[in-house]
């Protein structure tokens, strides 16, 4: 089925569905434009991911058990 085929399709399912289906549809139409906007991945923090990288090749890690330990730290202060 071709692009055109499809969309004629749903359009004419669409007259016919109740208010319900039609707010749970578009909900997914836009839930599918918020899911590409979450993926853009500004360059400032494109940068930050690069310096996290190179700083797990280094080795430069600590465990997570750690992070916890420091947190509590600074919770207690």
């Amino acid at each position: 089925m071709t692009t055109i085929e499809l969309r004629n399709k749903v359009y004419k399912k669409l007259e016919s569905v109740d208010d319900y289906l039609l707010e749970e549809i578009l909900g997914l139409i836009e839930l599918d434009d918020i899911k590409k906007e979450i993926l853009k991945i500004p360059n400032e923090h494109k940068r930050d991911i690069e310096i996290g990288l190179k700083q797990i090749e280094g080795g430069q890690t600590v465990t997570n058990q750690e992070v916890n330990n420091r947190v509590q730290q600074w919770l207690e202060k």
